[in-house]
């Protein structure tokens, strides 16, 4: 796990600098913090160099973390976004095409993106759609070798402020992570069919609720 925390501090050290510089002056309600609840999706991907096993698939489970956003405009919001995941790996065989538990794994994804309200301040409803980029990383006590990896975000959802102070968050989102390069088939109507390189992504969603905190 020394890994892990040698990581996240790193990125929470670095959330905190972004945010404290991501806006001047400083106002009231312009930072609001999100710790969440939720749950994720299972995902998979096919290993590069596949002997008795075909791939690997992250099974679905529980989540936990926080969203830490700067309002930088009216509607825009800049954003950091953490979320873990304590889950299982399981393994695909490759000659029964079966799925069997394999070792135990905490993901954690790091992200920075931001954040645009379809609806303005006024309101208690506020819809919006988000994006960012970042990284996954996967910490496997020892039984595999640990992972970090390029990864994604993209969604939306709505917050419910009824006060200034105070609010309701949902969220929903398809996190993608990097797994594994590979040969694939492309076909066109120029070049006909050939092979080239393809990157696979355990491709995840992400569904949560939290509480919006503001100064």
């Amino acid at each position: 796990m020394k890994p892990t925390i040698r990581v996240g501090s790193r990125v929470f050290v670095g959330a905190v600098l972004w945010l404290a510089t991501s806006s001047h002056p400083m106002s009231a309600q312009t930072i609001e913090v999100t710790p969440f609840v939720g749950f994720e999706t299972s995902g998979s991907y096919p290993l590069a160099n596949p002997t008795a096993v075909q791939a690997l698939r992250a099974d679905a489970g529980r989540t936990y973390g926080f969203f830490a956003d700067v309002r930088l405009m009216q509607n825009l919001q800049g954003e950091f976004y953490w979320v873990g995941n304590k889950t299982t790996y399981s393994q695909q065989d490759a000659t029964t095409g079966a799925y069997g538990n394999s070792f135990n794994t905490r993901i954690d994804q790091y992200q920075f993106g931001a954040l645009y309200h379809l609806r303005d301040r006024e309101h208690a409803w506020r819809p919006y759609l988000a994006g960012s980029l970042g990284f996954t990383h996967d910490s496997n006590g020892g039984v595999a070798d640990n992972r970090t990896a390029f990864g994604l975000g993209l969604g939306g959802g709505f917050k419910y402020e009824p006060s200034r102070h105070f609010g309701v968050r949902l969220d929903a989102r398809w996190m993608p992570t990097y797994g594994s390069s590979g040969l694939g088939e492309y076909c066109d109507e120029f070049y006909g069919c050939y092979q080239d390189t393809v990157a696979n992504y355990l491709q995840r969603f992400n569904a949560v609720m939290g509480l919006v905190i503001r100064p």
